[in-house]
């Protein structure tokens, strides 16, 4: 049995601190992945498994590994793999170590701790979140370790989702497991969540001074802690870029779900889940990443305070109205680098000499954004002029320590210019006269011996060395040293040349030492004014925002929204910003009115494909826009605030979660009529399709009566269940409203004009037809209708206040059971027997007595069966 060697056993060692992790073992120039970590490692990056020594039972051990250099880029891959990986470095330098070199496990990447900027989308946060639960409150915390920002609140338990929609966490910290799609989860012991092991956290990151922050909310304090103890068990311990905890509260943003996120393809289009066609793209003018994830945080996070919401306003307006401050404003962001991430690497300690250039460079344009900014007049222009003060000292550091264009590598040498630190200045010159002294050495070795063809070069293995071609060996002195033959040539050495070599070198390891050192130092300097860089990052971002509004508001021709305090909704020729761009001005605008009295709930019918869903979307729509501090896709618009938007618009089956459409359908709807409140938007399309008719019909019915009377909301019901719209007459705050048709010689147009009153038709054989079903089944379908037409009809639902004669509605019927066999049914059913026979009766050869006769039984089976009924 063969024994491990001191390196397998090391490697062990330290695979040992975390089994659930892929382990990579720094040895020399590549990180190395062993037994079952290599097999993963090879299958998820494509590269070649090769083996080592035999383990203890005598098998050989599976190899795979990447080039350290290229590390980012392997490590991005097993990231976006779903695996957690542990990387162990060599801690000492291979040169100096007696025996085995040390090695330790120096971070452990997870999809929440990610900063590598290969890694990470500029556009959107990269959360880490921890949740705490207590009955039903949850204390949340997320943090952003690549930007530096830390947010926490307090919520209840029902309220999970929705926050989480907000933030879209890349990783989960908690004691408990949940159902949180696309979202890595680790679930920790009790203890990490405990009052004292997070208030140890938390003292240690912020000090005693922490309590302050979150006097009276002990669940977010250990959503806080938790989060920066697991920061620190993946070895994240570079965390002064995260200087500050802000506590939000539910009273801050109107509330938007993940269903309701999906539904208005906010960020994320339902198609392919890209950002085309969403309102993010809509709005996306930003110059800086820092502004792209400033701005859909917003979108995501519409305000409900009046007075913030007016203030982003009057900035849109003034810009708007300010053409030379916009284009001004707008060229000089495009030089902005994210300064945000950028920071986060330089107090982690990783930033290289590059980043540090375009920080100086970003940081240079404070003075000229400051200066653009001077005559504005809105409050929170004139805020951000004050913000955007210049970073003198520090543009003044970096301008003096590194060179205009700096390798990209420390290891490179060559970074600190020349004048910032004798040490380096006297080095360098050293640097510069050795390899000088052999340049000239080269010459006059040619004019010595002359070979012409002569030439002193360096590789690693010889150090520096004379080359000679075969053909002049002749001429070579003797006190060459015979170092290398080759085909065509021979290399020699002098002494002069080594002992020259060995000043050059040692020279040039030390400048690199000590430019590592230098820049280190630099990088604990600028960490330290970490708090004050950030704060420009946000006035940056911010003011970035303001900017791409006003560019589109301009393009666009959106207005300013009034807001009332009446309850009201009134938007005049309404258009659905994202459709009306892509129509180029095609889109059919429309008028809305909802409020608290006597249009509180809008029945919308019309055809299928007429626009009804768009039309709530656009409502949706532009509430969100005016309220993240845009304007809006109309002509006038006054609003009141709206707390939180539910939208059920679309079906689909939760296939994974072993849920039908229907099931889907009243788990959503169950949680708008939990969460919705009066002052809340809600937005249905055809509720009650999954199940029977009848099934479905009642519950639309129950479901509007409980959104009308009991959470008395403003709500929009798109419907084709006709009888839907008898509620007018019933409820004093609903009105129906439909989609306008144009019927002409047997085909219909869609207007995709809304007007009010109810249509008792859906059109659904005419859309059949435009989408190419084959024209023996439409006009088969057209008889059957007529048939239906013609026997079934639907008597009012019981509470009806209206004398109203009974209407035919032919869609309920026709698509209760659809199928051929189903409708056959449906006719038995329809036909009664006694009418059966009355058909068959030749009258013409009755008598009066035998007619007389036969409706005598005809009315006694009837009373009979009535009776039995």
């Amino acid at each position: 049995m063969s024994k491990l060697s001191p390196l397998m056993e090391q490697y062990y060692r330290e695979k040992k601190l975390y089994p659930d992790a892929l382990l990579l073992f720094r040895v020399g120039d590549f990180y190395e992945t062993f037994a079952e970590d290599a097999v993963v490692v090879a299958r998820d990056l494509n590269i070649t498994l090769t083996s080592r020594q035999k383990d203890d039972e005598g098998n050989k051990i599976p190899l795979a590994g990447v080039p350290y250099h290229a590390l980012e880029v392997y490590l991005a891959k097993l990231i976006r793999a779903g695996h957690k990986v542990a990387i162990c470095d060599q801690v000492e330098d291979p040169r100096l170590a007696k025996g085995l070199v040390k090695r330790e496990i120096t971070r452990v990447v997870t999809p929440g701790t990610v900063i590598e900027p290969a890694m990470l989308d500029e556009s959107c946060n990269n959360f880490l979140a921890a949740a705490v639960k207590d009955a039903d409150k949850m204390g949340l915390a997320f943090v952003d370790v690549s930007t530096g920002e830390f947010l926490t609140t307090e919520i209840d338990a029902q309220r999970l989702s929705s926050e989480m929609a907000k933030f879209r966490p890349a990783e989960l910290v908690a004691a408990f497991s949940l159902d949180l799609p696309g979202c890595s989860q680790q679930i920790l012991d009790e203890a990490a969540f405990s009052e004292e092991s997070t208030s140890a956290a938390l003292e240690s990151r912020f000090g005693p001074g922490w309590r302050e922050r979150l006097v009276g909310r002990p669940l977010a304090a250990r959503a806080c802690g938790a989060i920066l103890t697991y920061l620190h068990s993946s070895h994240f311990d570079a965390l002064g870029h995260l200087h500050d905890i802000r506590f939000y509260s539910a009273a801050e943003f109107m509330v938007l779900d993940e269903v309701t996120l999906r539904n208005l393809e906010i960020i994320r289009n339902i198609r392919d889940r890209s950002r085309r066609g969403t309102l993010l793209e809509f709005l996306s003018q930003t110059k800086t990443p820092m502004g792209a994830r400033t701005l859909a945080r917003w979108i995501q996070m519409p305000l409900l305070s009046l007075e913030a919401i007016d203030r982003r306003h009057s900035a849109v307006e003034e810009l708007c109205n300010n053409p030379v401050l916009r284009e001004s404003l707008t060229e000089e962001l495009k030089g902005v680098c994210d300064l945000e991430r950028l920071m986060s690497r330089v107090s982690c300690r990783s930033a290289g000499p590059k980043e540090l250039v375009v920080l100086k460079s970003t940081l240079a344009r404070l003075p000229r954004l400051q200066e653009i900014l001077e005559d504005a007049r809105s409050p929170y222009l004139v805020e951000q002029h004050g913000r955007l003060g210049a970073c003198s000292d520090i543009v003044s550091l970096l301008e003096r320590a590194i060179v205009e264009d700096p390798p990209t590598h420390l290891r490179d040498g060559g970074v600190i210019k020349d004048g910032f630190d004798d040490r380096i200045d006297e080095l360098h010159t050293l640097l510069r006269d050795g390899k000088g002294w052999i340049a000239r050495l080269e010459a006059s070795e040619r004019e010595k011996t002359g070979i012409k063809s002569l030439k002193i070069s360096y590789n690693n293995v010889f150090g520096y060395y004379l080359e000679v071609t075969r053909a002049n060996l002749h001429l070579v002195p003797q006190d060459y040293i015979r170092k290398q033959t080759l085909a065509n040539v021979e290399r020699f050495i002098t002494p002069e040349l080594k002992d020259m070599e060995s000043k050059v070198l040692s020279a040039q390891e030390r400048s690199i030492s000590l430019e590592q050192e230098i820049f280190a130092g630099l990088c604990e300097k600028l960490a330290a004014q970490a708090r004050t860089i950030q704060e420009k990052a946000t006035a940056l971002a911010e003011t970035d925002v303001l900017v791409s509004l006003a560019n589109v508001v301009s393009e666009s021709g959106l207005v300013r929204p009034q807001f009332n305090n009446e309850g009201k909704l009134f938007l005049r020729s309404l258009k659905h910003p994202v459709l009306d761009k892509a129509m180029r001005g095609g889109f059919v605008p429309n008028d809305v009115l909802l409020d608290n009295d006597h249009n509180r709930f809008i029945i919308l019918t019309g055809p299928n494909m007429a626009g009804k869903s768009t039309f709530m979307r656009q409502i949706a729509l532009a509430v969100i826009l005016a309220q993240a501090g845009s304007f809006v896709p109309a002509a006038f618009a006054s609003l009141s605030l709206v707390d939180r938007i539910f939208t059920r618009v679309g079906a689909y089956d939760d296939l994974s979660a072993g849920q039908s459409t229907f099931m889907v359908e009243m788990t959503e709807i169950a949680t708008i009529l939990g969460a919705a409140g009066k002052d809340s938007l809600v937005l249905l399309d055809e509720v009650g399709r999954g199940t029977s008719t009848f099934d479905g019909l009642s519950l639309a019915w129950a479901i509007s009566e409980y959104l009308h009377s009991t959470i008395k909301c403003k709500s929009v019901f798109a419907t084709h269940y006709h009888q839907l719209t008898q509620l007018e007459g019933i409820l004093p705050g609903i009105k129906n409203y439909s989609i306008a048709v144009k019927e002409e010689k047997g085909t219909i147009t869609f207007l995709r004009t809304v007007v009010p009153g109810a249509t008792d038709k859906s059109y659904g054989v005419h859309v059949a037809r435009l989408a190419g079903v084959p024209e023996a089944v439409t006009r088969r379908a057209d008889q059957i209708l007529k048939v239906i037409e013609k026997e079934a009809v639907v008597e009012p639902l019981a509470g009806s206040k209206r004398g109203k004669k009974s209407s035919k509605y032919t869609q309920l019927i026709f698509f209760d059971q659809p199928s051929g066999e189903a409708i056959l049914q449906e006719k038995q059913v329809l036909t009664d027997p006694v009418a059966e026979e009355i058909q068959r009766l030749d009258l013409d050869s009755m008598t009066p007595r035998e007619a007389h006769s036969k409706l005598a039984e005809y009315q006694k089976r009837l009373l009979e069966r009535d009776a039995d009924a």
